[in-house]
């Protein structure tokens, strides 16, 4: 069943316009994507779009100044509603009718280390005079219900005053499958007090998210619990951890079905760490068709995060603490072959058009041993998944919180603190949100990034869903940005460019070396191209078990010849 919530949607647009409210400043993203294709074909509203949050609500309060009237916002969720703090702030005591309007992941997702989900409406009391936040629609109450806060909202902008006002509208980004889950009881067992466990019979799934380099004692621990137990531990570049137990899983996540997937799902999925970012892992497992997973969450605070909705127990203590908590036993360790021969499966060394996926391919291998990593949201983090980097290599991303901005500060905070090179992939669009970054005077020569220009937001084009025209518009806020030489060179970046393969390959080697200067080196990209290679990658290794078996039947007419394989099939009659 299909509850993506269009009627809340719609309901803003009407009354919006029964409002008289005209001007609409957007920012691009994912969440308010339906909104945006409503509103952006509609003739009544005149249009604007500010890539930059921060600067959309300074530009509102402009043509506020100007015009008189009462000015809309729109962005999506994660940190871009807190990117409108200092401008509605500014509004606040200006008295100045602003209606940001904020998306958010549905309500149940809050402090559950979701994708994109924090807390929307937790807003400064000086930055709006009050939030709204509509019910999830379900039946004839939630319309009702949803109406009245709408024209509430628009109301308060004007009520005792002038200012700014919150409508924060949850939103579904997929569809759910109507089957009612099993009842369970999640339960909360501090390790301290734990008896030592016998798991030898249960396949255990260790996921680490978000992590910091692991201290010899975390490694070693994590490593005795996979070494009495049969368990694999699922990383991505974020995991910052590799062992002999270890496995990269985003590619094979992301292509396999469910028979497959069948095949090596776990009896325990145990999680440490923040948020993966990892939505193939997330989509697997959040499936209601699994709902015979047990899942324990190991954390210090023992909060109750149900991420997978199959919590059942929350272990509160340190990671090395539990680890040990596990009896000897003579594993066989068949739960790890089973993931290690799926993933041998795998087909990565695919010929794709010049994009991020290509540059992936013949860079992941040549970064520099105990470098830094770090990866913008959310198509450079997906794409540089799918291919492994030397385990030396420490690697980051804004998972946190979820945002686009922000990456190359971090990461420029990360190499002053460093002597290591310090690798930034990013979009066009993350690395001109966060420009005034590569000002700071204190950056050091160790200082790399990699600018995978492709015109725009190409989260929002993956699928070829829609005209590119109408997408870039608003929705992917294309054409806002030509190139970053002139700020780079001003700012004592050597400035690097690339059309094409052959170019990136002539000047990589520069780029990757020790140097007098950092480096900015911006490769151009179709969005087409962009969008064409990361599905080439998934597609063929969803085909990958028809392509073995072509193979296969080529190998063997090599050996055995055509004569003879047609005899063979005419007795068996195939």
């Amino acid at each position: 069943m299909n509850f993506k919530n269009t009627k809340n949607i719609e309901m803003v647009a009407e009354i919006l316009k029964k409002q008289n409210i005209k001007n609409l400043i957007i920012s691009p993203g994912g969440t308010n994507i339906p909104l945006v294709k409503l509103v952006q074909k509609d003739d009544f509203f005149t249009c604007y779009s500010i890539v930059d949050e921060r600067s959309a609500v300074y530009f509102a309060i402009g043509i506020y100044l100007q015009t008189g009237n009462p000015v809309a916002m729109i962005c999506t969720s994660a940190q871009a509603t807190r990117n409108y703090i200092p401008g509605l702030t500014e509004a606040f005591y200006k008295k100045v009718p602003i209606l940001a309007i904020t998306m958010e992941k549905h309500p149940r997702f809050k402090y559950q280390d979701y994708m994109q989900a924090p807390d929307q409406t937790s807003l400064p009391n000086d930055s709006v005079k009050k939030s709204f936040e509509l019910p999830f629609i379900k039946d004839i109450n939630d319309i009702y219900h949803s109406k009245r806060l709408i024209n509430d909202a628009i109301l308060e902008l004007t009520h005792n005053g002038k200012g700014p006002v919150q409508l924060c509208i949850p939103w579904l980004d997929f569809n759910i499958l109507e089957i009612e889950p099993k009842n369970k009881i999640i339960k909360r067992v501090y390790i301290s007090e734990m008896k030592k466990l016998n798991l030898d019979e249960k396949k255990i799934l260790i996921a680490i998210g978000e992590h910091r380099p692991f201290t010899d004692e975390e490694k070693n621990s994590l490593n005795y619990f996979c070494k009495n137990t049969n368990s694999v531990v699922y990383t991505n570049h974020l995991s910052n951890f590799f062992s002999e137990y270890s496995v990269n899983g985003n590619l094979l996540l992301s292509t396999i079905d469910d028979k497959q997937f069948n095949k090596i799902k776990p009896d325990i999925l145990i999680t440490i760490g923040g948020q993966t970012g990892d939505y193939p892992f997330y989509l697997r497992f959040s499936k209601t068709e699994y709902s015979e997973i047990e899942h324990w969450r190991i954390s210090e605070d023992g909060n109750i995060v149900d991420t997978y909705d199959k919590l059942t127990y929350a272990f509160q203590g340190s990671e090395k603490e539990f680890f040990t908590k596990v009896q000897e036993n003579n594993v066989e360790h068949q739960y790890l072959n089973l993931w290690k021969d799926e993933l041998n499966k795998l087909i990565k060394d695919v010929d794709v058009p010049f994009s991020n996926v290509s540059i992936a391919n013949f860079l992941h291998d040549k970064i520099p041993e105990n470098s830094i990593m770090q990866f913008s949201i959310l198509n450079s983090l997906r794409v540089w998944n799918l291919f492994d980097l030397n385990p030396s290599i420490q690697c980051y991303s804004n998972v946190g919180a979820f945002g686009i901005d922000g990456g190359m500060s971090t990461l420029i905070g990360q190499s002053v603190a460093s002597d290591k090179l310090s690798f930034m992939i990013i979009g066009d669009l993350a690395f001109f949100y966060d420009i005034n970054s590569i000002g700071i005077r204190h950056i050091k020569n160790n200082l790399r990034i990699l600018i995978i220009n492709n015109n725009g937001g190409i989260e929002f084009k993956l699928n070829g869903d829609g005209d590119n025209n109408t997408i870039d518009q608003y929705i992917a806020a294309a054409n806002h940005y030509k190139n970053a030489k002139g700020w780079a060179e001003t700012c004592g970046f050597k400035y690097l460019s690339a059309k094409n393969m052959s170019e990136f390959i002539s000047m990589s080697t520069e780029f990757i070396e020790p140097s007098n200067k950092p480096i900015i080196f911006e490769v151009f990209v179709s969005d087409k191209d962009e969008s064409d290679a990361y599905q080439s990658m998934i597609n063929i290794n969803k085909k990958k078990n028809e392509i073995i078996k072509k193979e296969l039947k080529k190998s063997v007419k090599k050996v055995f010849g055509e004569n003879t394989i047609n005899k063979l099939k005419n007795k068996i009659g195939k």
